[in-house]
């Protein structure tokens, strides 16, 4: 095997390891490659993830380390949707009809089946045992003696993405939403509590679809996220609050194209949105104006959770987890926010460390990445980063749990793929940098 000890190291630049002392959006080690399709946080470091496979995962430290919860269900299928209405007491919902509720924080799981078997896509937990489940084909399924007993009612023709309830500062659910791809289903509390379809206008043209919806918590404007395909793949949200007859275009401002799946709203100000190629973007003014967030990544986020205004999670394909405790915010010396001017691989922190450590480098243009770790003798024993990714500055968490003690190399590389008038030859810029950490148990 060859060392990595003759390894060409060219360095264009080094920032100080401690330039980076609030990391924005890291991502975490799930322990699964199966895509992820939903996430919830019960208090400010515990969350659930739940996805393909039967996968649950659940992580009491901010994810930290992610136990693997499913192991005793036999159920293989695919998660579609998750909903806690406290600490204790969630639902999830998945492909045949499956139901599982927890009333201890996702430590156990009771099965359940709604009549029929369909396609359970969403749900939503109001109080303990009583959720309403969206399936395929229009049908929404509730109880309120924990799945023993069910109503059934077909209100739609399509079938129900997302459920959300209005969320205000002393009173939850006084309205019910169920959305469509292409409508939106009302259910007020005031007497009789039927359910009223109407179709959204931005979600008609050719290739649009809604997602996602939901209120901000302790009151505030509601939120759809989908895609307008009229003119191209257009990243779409609409937005009501509670004086609004009707829900609104949002002029966003995202000239990217792609779809949003994911929306929080953990404040009357703060709402974040998520969608594929690793698209995240923030409002900090009640969805007015949107600012896109340096991520670590282009696989697509299929969910986003926030359990204030700055913690929160994101999950996508291939397992992905992404975590941030300062809203995703970069923090980098005195260019707070800015794109790096060069390439750079700081040394990591902590260092020695037992038994995580997170890498940060700086990318001043879109690159393909490579980052592997590499024992004494040259051998790979990790890959971290092996895809495209923006310009920005990236923090990466290494878990080497398995690992025995021991001097370890880290190994960058970095060949850009945006071209510039600077470089005649046509040439991509390469950039590789090697650093040694040490895992003390």
């Amino acid at each position: 095997m060859k060392a990595i000890f003759g390894i060409l190291v060219l360095t264009v630049s080094t920032l100080t390891s401690t330039s980076v002392l609030n990391a924005q959006w890291i991502q975490q080690n799930s322990g699964t490659t199966a895509s992820l399709t939903d996430v919830v946080m019960l208090d400010s470091v515990t969350a659930i993830a739940v996805g393909r496979n039967g996968s649950i995962f659940r992580t009491p430290n901010a994810g930290a380390t992610w136990l693997d919860v499913s192991l005793p269900l036999s159920y293989g299928g695919y998660w579609n949707a998750i909903s806690f209405f406290d600490s204790t007491n969630g639902v999830i919902v998945g492909d045949g009809g499956v139901v599982m509720t927890t009333p201890n924080g996702g430590k156990g799981w009771l099965s359940h089946y709604i009549p029929g078997r369909r396609k359970c896509l969403s749900a939503i937990c109001i109080a303990p045992g009583s959720f309403y489940v969206g399936a395929d084909s229009g049908w929404v399924y509730n109880t309120s003696d924990t799945g023993r007993t069910w109503n059934a009612e077909k209100i739609s023709e399509w079938p129900i993405r997302s459920l959300f309830a209005y969320r205000g500062p002393t009173i939850i659910g006084v309205s019910k939403y169920a959305l469509t791809p292409y409508s939106l289903c009302t259910q007020y509390v005031i007497p009789p509590p039927s359910w009223n379809e109407k179709i959204l206008p931005d979600f008609q043209g050719l290739g649009s679809a809604a997602f996602s919806g939901e209120f901000c918590n302790g009151g505030g404007a509601g939120f759809i996220v989908g895609v307008q395909g009229d003119l191209r793949s257009a990243p779409a949200i609409i937005r009501k609050s509670m004086s609004d007859t009707a829900w609104r275009t949002v002029s966003t401002g995202i000239l990217r194209n792609g779809t949003l799946f994911g929306v929080s709203a953990p404040s009357a100000t703060v709402i974040y949105v998520c969608g594929t190629q690793g698209m995240i973007f923030k409002s900090t003014n009640g969805g007015d104006t949107w600012a896109a967030a340096t991520v670590p990544t282009t696989r697509n986020l299929n969910a986003i959770y926030f359990f204030d205004e700055k913690r929160g999670f994101a999950v996508g394909d291939s397992g992905l987890i992404l975590h941030t405790s300062n809203g995703g915010v970069t923090s980098v010396g005195d260019r707070e926010g800015h794109l790096p001017m060069v390439f750079a691989l700081e040394q990591n922190y902590p260092n020695p460390f037992n038994p995580s450590t997170t890498i940060v480098f700086h990318l001043p243009e879109r690159s393909f990445v490579s980052l592997k770790i590499f024992d004494m003798l040259g051998r790979e024993v990790a890959s971290l980063v092996s895809e495209e990714w923006p310009a920005g500055n990236y923090p990466v968490r290494w878990e080497a749990a398995t690992l025995p003690s021991g001097v370890y190399f880290y190994r960058l590389s970095a060949r850009t793929l945006d071209e510039s008038s600077r470089r005649p030859s046509g040439q991509a810029s390469a950039f590789v940098e090697t650093k040694k950490l040490v895992l003390l148990r």
